[in-house]
C-alpha cells in the first residue's frame, strides 16, 4: 500500500496542464468545497490524461483546508476499511485492484456519508468498477478525461509565455486525435526552426515515433499484436470479436486508439514505418488471398474487399517499401522484395529496389539492377537508374565513366542534369548535357542544384571571391533541407568544404560540414563521407585528436569503404602521420594508402587529397607512383583553363616535390603558374611568395622577417603545417642562435603539437594502498613531451626537430628531468620515465618526432648524459 499523507512542497505545478480550466477547475472545486457534502466523484481518463496529477492536486487542496486526507494507490482491503468514513481516501488506478479490495471499495462507496475520491482507466472495466463508479456518480457526474481540443491548449500556451503558429497547432491537434498525452509530447518536442522548411512537421512526427512505439511495447503481446493489425487494416465495420473489442478498449485505455477502435494518425504513422515487412505480409496477405479467390457474393469478402479497396498486397508493400525508403533502405528493400512475390510489377520497382541498395551502400547490387533493368516507368526513374549508375562509377573513383553514362543517356529532369554537371566539371568538362525539361517550378533540391552548377562555373572562370563561395555554402544547405539521399557524383556540401579550403576558408570548411552531418545531408550512406571530410578539414586546422575520431567514426558506420572514400581515409592517416608522427610512421601510412592510390583516378574534387598523397609519396622515395595520379590532376585543370581556384593547392604540391627531391628544375613550373595565377587569387599570391622565400632558404639566405612573414600568410590560407616547416627550415640553416631560437618559436607557434595526452590511471591497489604517481605530478608538460621522445630512442636534435625546440634546450629539458627524477646514471632516467610514462606511452606518444625537411632519417643514437 502506498500512502501519501503529508503536505507537499507547494511549489510544485498544481494542475494537470491543458486539462484545467475547461475540464477540471470547477469539478475540482466543487469537490474541495468547504461546506455540503463530503467529496464524493470517480475520474475516468486514458493514460496520461491527468488522473494522477488531478488526485494531487486535491489532495493539496484538502490538506490547505485542515481536512484528514490519505492519497493512496493498490489500497489492501484492511486498510480501506479501517479508514475513518470523515477522512478523504482517494485511490488511484482503481482498474488495477483485486476481488477483494473491490468489496471493501464498493462497502465504503455505498455509504454517502464516506468521503471517497477514484481514479482509473476506461480498461479493464471490471463489474465492481461499474458498481462502484454508479454508487459515486449519484453524487457528481464522472469526470471524463483523456482529449483535449484547442481551448484547452491555448489558456496553456498563455499560461506559459509561449506562441504557436496556428497551423502547427491544427496540424498537433489533427495528428494526436486530441489525445491528451501525445498533445503534451508534440507540444514539448515542437521547434518552429524544423517546421519552418517542413510544414508536414515530418521532424516533428519522427520524434515522437520512439515514443509511441514503446508505449505500444508496454501492452500485452496479444495486444500489441492487436494494436498492429487495426494500424494495418482498418476495423471491420460489423466487428464481434470479443478479443477484437478488448483488444481495442485496451489500447484506447493506453491512449493508442480513439474510442471507436481507430488508430490515432500518429501511431498510425508510427507503426506502418517500423513494423517488419513479414509481419506487413503476414497480416495483408489472407485479404489479398481472399479478394482473389473468394466468392463475390460472400459478405465476408466484401468486408475484406472494402478494407484494402482494390489495392493488391504488392501495393501496400511499396507504400510501405516507400515510408522506410530514406530511414531504413534496408527494410525498404525487404518489403520491395515481398511486393514482387506478391506480383507486383517489376518495372515499377527497379528505381526504388536500386536506390535502396544504393542508400544502404550496396554499390554492387545498386548497379547490377541499373545495369540489367529492361524497362522504366518514367522518366524520372530513368534518371534515377542513370545517376545511381554514374554515383556508383564515382564512388568507385572513376568519375570518367560517372560522365559517360550522362553522355550516354541525357538527363529528362533539372536535378538529374545539375547531377551530370557535376560528373562533367570533376573530369574537366566545362559543359554537360541540358534537361530537356527545363522550366518546372523550383524546389528546394533544384534551388541547390542550380546553386551548385553556377558555382563550378564560376570557379573555373577564375572567380575566387566570396560570392562563388556563398553559392556553394547556399547550395550545401538547400541540399539538406531538401532532404534528397539519392546518388551523386559528389555532394554539394563537400564541393563546398573543397572550395572553402582553396580559398584559405578553413572555418567555413568546417562549418559546412558541421551543418551537412547535424542536418543528415545526403541520407545515411553520405555519412561516412562527411565524417572523412570532417577529418580531414581538422588535420589542416592542427587537430590530429579530433581526426582520429572522425576517421574511427567513419570507418565504424560502413563496413567496407568505397574506392573513393578510401582514398580519402588514407590520405587523413598519411597527413596525422607526417605531422605527428615520425619516419617509420609516415612511411607506414604511405605503405597502406599505395594500394587503393592505384585503383582510384583522380578528379577534381579529390586535389586536396591528392596534394598530401604527393608529399608523401616523394618523402617516402615513391614518386613514381604518384606521377600518373599528378599528371592526370594537371590534365583536368588544363583543361578547364587551369582556374587559380582550383590550381593553388595542386601547384603547391608541385612546389613541396621538388624541395622534397631537390631539384629546382621540377618546382620551376609550378612556381610559374602560381606566379601567373597570384592576380586573381589572394591564396595562389601567398603560395608564390612563400615559394620564393623557401628556395632563399634552401640556398642559404633566411630573411627572418621574410621566413615569419611567408609562414604566417601560408597559415592563414590553412596551410598551418607547410608555414611552420617552412620556419622549421629557416631555422635549421641559420647559424646565428637568435634567428634559429626565433623561428623555431614561430614554428610552434603555427602548428603547436597536440595538446592531448594520457592521464596515468589512479586508484587505490592492495599491494601499495594509495595513489599511483601520475607524469603532471613531477613534470611539466614540455618535459612530460621530451621523456616520451626520449624513450624513443631519439637524440637531442631529433628531439629539438619534432616539437621546435633547440638540441640544446631539448638537453637543458633532459638534465631537469633528471634532476626532478633524483636519477643519477642513463640506465636509471629511462627505467623511472618507463615506470612513470609507461611503455606503451613512449611506443604510441602523442608527439612522435617528426621527420627531417630533407627526407633523411634521423640518427637512432640516444644521448643521456650521466
Amino acid at each position: 500500500m502506498t500512502v501519501v499523507s503529508m503536505r507537499p512542497d507547494h511549489t510544485l505545478d498544481t494542475g494537470p496542464a491543458f486539462l484545467w480550466d475547461r475540464q477540471l477547475r470547477a469539478a475540482i472545486e466543487t469537490i474541495g468545497a468547504s461546506s455540503g457534502p463530503p467529496p464524493r466523484a470517480m475520474l475516468i481518463g486514458n493514460a496520461g490524461s491527468g488522473k494522477s496529477e488531478s488526485l494531487r492536486h486535491l489532495h493539496r487542496v484538502l490538506l490547505d483546508r485542515g481536512e484528514a486526507a490519505i492519497l493512496t494507490q493498490l489500497p489492501d482491503a484492511a486498510a480501506i476499511e479501517r479508514t475513518p468514513s470523515d477522512t478523504v481516501l482517494l485511490i488511484d488506478d482503481a482498474h488495477l485492484l483485486d476481488e477483494e479490495q473491490f468489496a471493501q471499495l464498493a462497502t465504503r462507496a455505498a455509504d454517502p456519508a464516506a468521503a471517497l475520491v477514484v481514479a482509473a482507466r476506461p480498461w479493464p472495466a471490471s463489474e465492481h468498477l461499474r458498481v462502484v463508479a454508479r454508487m459515486l456518480e449519484r453524487t457528481l457526474p464522472a469526470i471524463v478525461l483523456g482529449h483535449v481540443s484547442r481551448s484547452d491548449v491555448l489558456p496553456y500556451l498563455d499560461a506559459h509565455g509561449r506562441a504557436m503558429p496556428e497551423p502547427c497547432l491544427q496540424h498537433i491537434l489533427d495528428a494526436t486525435g486530441g489525445v491528451t498525452w501525445l498533445v503534451a509530447e508534440a507540444l514539448a518536442q515542437h521547434d518552429e526552426l524544423d517546421c519552418a522548411a517542413d510544414a508536414a512537421h515530418g521532424e516533428l512526427e519522427r520524434a515522437l515515433q520512439e515514443t509511441i512505439l514503446h508505449r505500444l511495447d508496454t501492452v500485452s503481446p496479444d495486444h500489441h499484436d492487436a494494436v498492429e493489425a487495426l494500424c494495418v487494416r482498418a476495423p471491420r465495420r460489423a466487428a464481434t470479436d470479443a478479443a477484437a473489442d478488448d483488444a481495442a478498449l485496451c489500447g484506447y485505455a493506453e491512449g493508442l486508439l480513439l474510442r471507436s477502435g481507430r488508430p490515432v494518425p500518429l501511431v498510425l504513422s508510427a507503426v506502418r514505418a517500423a513494423i517488419p515487412v513479414r509481419r506487413l505480409a503476414e497480416l495483408t496477405g489472407p485479404l489479398a488471398a481472399a479478394q482473389h479467390g473468394a466468392d463475390s457474393e460472400d459478405p465476408d469478402f466484401l468486408a475484406l474487399a472494402e478494407e484494402i479497396g482494390a489495392e493488391t498486397v504488392g501495393a501496400a508493400l511499396v507504400r510501405q517499401g516507400d515510408r522506410m525508403l530514406d530511414a531504413e533502405p534496408g527494410r525498404a528493400e525487404e518489403a520491395y522484395r515481398e511486393a514482387l512475390l506478391c506480383g507486383a510489377d517489376p518495372s515499377a520497382l527497379t528505381a526504388r529496389r536500386t536506390r535502396a541498395a544504393w542508400a544502404r551502400g550496396d554499390l554492387d547490387t545498386a548497379i547490377a539492377i541499373a545495369e540489367d533493368a529492361t524497362a522504366v516507368t518514367s522518366a524520372a526513374d530513368g534518371d534515377l537508374l542513370t545517376d545511381i549508375s554514374a554515383g556508383v562509377w564515382a564512388a568507385r573513383g572513376m568519375m570518367a565513366q560517372a560522365d559517360a553514362v550522362y553522355r550516354a543517356r541525357p538527363p529528362d529532369t533539372v536535378d538529374s542534369a545539375a547531377l551530370a554537371s557535376i560528373a562533367a566539371f570533376g573530369t574537366g568538362a566545362t559543359s554537360s548535357t541540358p534537361a530537356r525539361n527545363a522550366g518546372v517550378a523550383p524546389s528546394t533540391l533544384s534551388v541547390s542544384m542550380d546553386l551548385l552548377r553556377r558555382g563550378l562555373e564560376a570557379s573555373t572562370a577564375g572567380d575566387c571571391s566570396e560570392a562563388v563561395l556563398a553559392d556553394f555554402v547556399r547550395a550545401a544547405e538547400m541540399y539538406t533541407s531538401s532532404r534528397a539521399s539519392g546518388a551523386v557524383p559528389e555532394l554539394p556540401a563537400v564541393i563546398a568544404a573543397v572550395v572553402a579550403l582553396s580559398l584559405g576558408a578553413t572555418s567555413t570548411a568546417r562549418a559546412v560540414i558541421d551543418d551537412a552531418i547535424r542536418g543528415g545531408h545526403g541520407g545515411p550512406w553520405a555519412a561516412p563521407r562527411l565524417l572523412l571530410w570532417r577529418a580531414w578539414v581538422a588535420v589542416q586546422c592542427a587537430h590530429p585528436g579530433e581526426a582520429r575520431a572522425d576517421l574511427a567514426q567513419a570507418r565504424e558506420l560502413t563496413g567496407d569503404l568505397s574506392a573513393r572514400d578510401a582514398l580519402l581515409a588514407h590520405a587523413v592517416r598519411v597527413a596525422i602521420a607526417r605531422r605527428y608522427e615520425d619516419a617509420s610512421g609516415a612511411d607506414e601510412a604511405w605503405r597502406h594508402a599505395r594500394g587503393i592510390v592505384l585503383r582510384t583516378e583522380i578528379d577534381l574534387f579529390l586535389l586536396h587529397p591528392l596534394a598530401e598523397l604527393i608529399s608523401a609519396a616523394t618523402r617516402a622515395g615513391d614518386a613514381a607512383r604518384i606521377r600518373p595520379h599528378f599528371a592526370r590532376a594537371l590534365e583536368i585543370t588544363a583543361q578547364l583553363d587551369d582556374p587559380p581556384l582550383w590550381i593553388a593547392h595542386l601547384r603547391w604540391a608541385g612546389i613541396q616535390q621538388g624541395i622534397l627531391l631537390g631539384n629546382p628544375a621540377h618546382l620551376t613550373p609550378h612556381a610559374k603558374a602560381l606566379v601567373a595565377a597570384s592576380a586573381d587569387s589572394h591564396v595562389a599570391a601567398v603560395m608564390a611568395k612563400a615559394g620564393r622565400v623557401w628556395t632563399s632558404v634552401l640556398g642559404g639566405s633566411v630573411d627572418p622577417a621574410a621566413v615569419e612573414a611567408a609562414a604566417a600568410g601560408l597559415a592563414s590560407i590553412g596551410l598551418k603545417w607547410d608555414g611552420a616547416r617552412l620556419a622549421g627550415h629557416g631555422a635549421g640553416r641559420t647559424d646565428d642562435r637568435k634567428v634559429a631560437a626565433r623561428l623555431l618559436a614561430c614554428a610552434r607557434e603555427l602548428h603547436p603539437t597536440d595538446g592531448t595526452r594520457k592521464t596515468a590511471e589512479t586508484g587505490d591497489t592492495a599491494e601499495q594502498g594509495s595513489a599511483r604517481t601520475t607524469p603532471e605530478d613531477l613534470l611539466s608538460d614540455r618535459e612530460i613531451e621530451v621523456a616520451r621522445l626520449v624513450l624513443q630512442g631519439k637524440t637531442y636534435a631529433e628531439i629539438g626537430e619534432a616539437i621546435f625546440i633547440s638540441p640544446r634546450t631539448a638537453e637543458h629539458h633532459i638534465a631537469h628531468i633528471r634532476n626532478r627524477l633524483g636519477a643519477t646514471s642513463r640506465s636509471e632516467v629511462l627505467t623511472k620515465l618507463r615506470q612513470l610514462i609507461g611503455e606503451d606511452h613512449a611506443v604510441t606518444s602523442i608527439h612522435p618526432v617528426r621527420a627531417s625537411a630533407t627526407g633523411q632519417s634521423p640518427s637512432p643514437q640516444l644521448r643521456v648524459s650521466g
